[in-house]
């Protein structure tokens, strides 16, 4: 089984590469050199940020293997990973086999669109706009949603415990008219400030929320206060919205990899970019520090500390032993936590950053890893990052550290029908249930139908990948400078991945098809038990559950 899925991202990837050369081979001007001198070179200790480029440094001369290295980033490579870029501090050390053309095409970010998200957030803190104890019925207009709703504050939006009922086709219908109406009259599941639940569409909210504090229209106001601080272009991004406009503050930003890396920078920085300070380091040790209700969670970053954590997934809420990543330090946070491979990964104590994007131009990613319980980047980390993260450290010569303990798969949880299936929600989808927003339909609210006010951020996709084209021809030469190199990294990032795949399987296999069988036990009793109750404001969920306590003595609903 394995064996097969490998061979096929095998020949995905020589295809790949097979085609990059040979467009690479049309151009006779020698590749550029990479900007900046190695910091050995002047002595100095840290590179300075990023311009039109990132500042280079030879890994040995930052005290790193640049043979482990290496290794490192081509088994991320050949798993899906269209761009992977190591930083110490502050110098790029390495970066991935495809970077010099798949880092320059607008790719989604899935997930990891709500780092961009808490740092507007931060901006708007930063700017004295807004505060984080604040309720959020301060900055909504008068009169959206009842008191229980406007009570919600920006930190419960900012840690995922705002309490509100979260079901994903409500989540990602992006055929919602207006979908900060969709949030302020979903039902209660917890009360406020007391549970996590991982969810998206209070995250439109706080992006509106950001948006009518600083006074500007959100993506002008993200483009001026964070795109252009750390060097992007307006033409190299786009952000979908949804019917009314309002940025979907938990996805659809489309942003190159290679910039994509310069928010890593920027944390690497604890906030300043370019000697300026973008975000206040107060917030930003806030957005590190752990809440009560999910000790790896802290403003929308996940941490990488505690006894347990409580995992994003799609399919089943589980509360995991140990920490996230348990190859890398404590002190590590993943900064983007998107699905298929959009990562940022800051470990302060060792200055190192290591980003990654995966999935451009919306597609899947090509990861092999079947030791993700979840699929494909869905849920848990697999063993292709524990074994990146356990192979950076060993690189690591002037701080050694202790070997890491033998990968474990974590156990899925059942499927949790609930979140898919329930009488309110579904018909909600067509403006019927119960809990829909008062006064809307599919079509719209109040009378009106929107659907204009989507119309730029689809139109700036043009621009973004005409931006983006303009800049291939310099990263083929790049990509024409590495042919010589190129073979030798797919094959060794192919053998690493050989070798955990004869690992994996005997475990794994047996273990996804007995979770397998449980989860359709779990979801037949669930899709049931909804159907019979159709309530959604005391849902209790199945399998993992037990986690899951009801609403009782919320604040008032609508």
């Amino acid at each position: 089984m394995r064996n097969s899925v490998g061979a096929r991202a095998a020949r995905r990837l020589l295809g790949t590469a097979t085609a990059a050369v040979m467009i690479a081979s049309t151009f006779a001007i020698a590749a550029p050199q990479p900007a900046g001198a190695d910091v050995t070179s002047s002595g100095a200790k840290n590179c300075p940020d990023a311009t039109d480029s990132f500042r280079t440094a030879r890994p040995e001369s930052v005290g790193l293997d640049p043979e482990k290295i290496r290794a490192a980033v081509d088994l991320l490579s050949v798993n899906g990973s269209e761009t992977v870029k190591v930083f110490r501090y502050n110098c790029l050390v390495d970066s991935g086999i495809f970077d010099p053309v798949a880092g320059e095409i607008p790719g989604h970010l899935w997930s990891g669109t709500k780092l961009i998200t808490s740092l507007a957030v931060g901006r708007a803190v930063t700017l004295g706009k807004l505060q984080v104890d604040a309720p959020i019925g301060k900055y909504l207009a008068p009169g959206l949603g009842d008191a229980a709703h406007r009570a919600i504050t920006v930190e419960e939006l900012l840690t995922h415990t705002s309490g509100v009922h979260m079901n994903y086709p409500r989540e990602f219908n992006l055929a919602a008219p207006n979908t900060v109406r969709e949030f302020m009259s979903d039902p209660f599941d917890h009360e406020p400030g007391t549970y996590f639940k991982y969810e998206q569409t209070g995250l439109t909210v706080l992006d509106r929320v950001v948006e009518i504090a600083v006074g500007e229209e959100f993506q002008s106001f993200v483009q001026r206060e964070l795109f252009e601080k750390v060097g992007i272009p307006r033409d190299h991004w786009f952000w979908g919205t949804d019917r009314s406009g309002h940025s979907i503050g938990a996805g659809f930003l489309f942003l190159p990899g290679n910039d994509f890396a310069r928010f890593g920078q920027l944390l690497l920085n604890d906030g300043t970019f370019a000697g300026q300070r973008v975000i206040t380091a107060e917030f930003l040790r806030a957005a590190r520090t752990s809440i009560p209700q999910n000790p790896a969670m802290g403003y929308l970053l996940w941490l990488n500390r505690g006894p347990y954590w409580i995992n994003p997934s799609m399919t089943s809420e589980q509360r995991i032993p140990g920490r996230m990543y348990g190859s890398a330090p404590a002190d590590m946070y993943t900064a983007a936590f998107g699905a298929f491979g959009q990562n940022i990964w800051v470990i302060p104590s060792l200055s190192i950053v290591v980003t990654r994007s995966s999935g451009t131009l919306t597609t899947a990613s090509s990861r092999t890893d079947i030791s993700d319980p979840e699929g494909p980047g869905l849920g848990t980390p697999g063993q292709v990052e524990y074994e990146f993260f356990r192979i950076l450290m060993q690189s690591v010569q002037d701080t050694p550290r202790a070997a890491a303990p033998a990968y474990t798969t974590p156990a899925v949880g059942a499927f949790d029908a609930g979140l898919f299936v329930n009488p309110d929600d579904n018909l909600d989808l067509v403006g019927a249930g119960s809990t829909a927003p008062p006064g809307c339909s599919t079509l719209g609210c109040g009378g009106q139908i929107p659907g204009a006010e989507a119309v730029p951020a689809l139109m700036a996709g043009g621009p973004a990948y005409a931006s983006a084209g303009a800049r291939l021809p310099g990263g083929f030469q790049v990509l024409a400078s590495r042919i010589p190199d190129l073979f030798p990294r797919l094959l060794d990032g192919w053998s690493q991945t050989t070798a955990l795949t004869t690992q994996q399987a005997p475990r794994t296999v047996p273990s996804l098809v007995e979770t397998s069988r449980q989860s359709a036990d779990a979801s037949q009793n669930t899709t049931a038990h909804n159907l019979a109750r159709g309530n959604p404001s005391t849902r209790h969920t199945v399998g993992i559950g037990s986690l899951t306590t009801p609403c009782t003595g919320c604040r008032s609903r609508r």
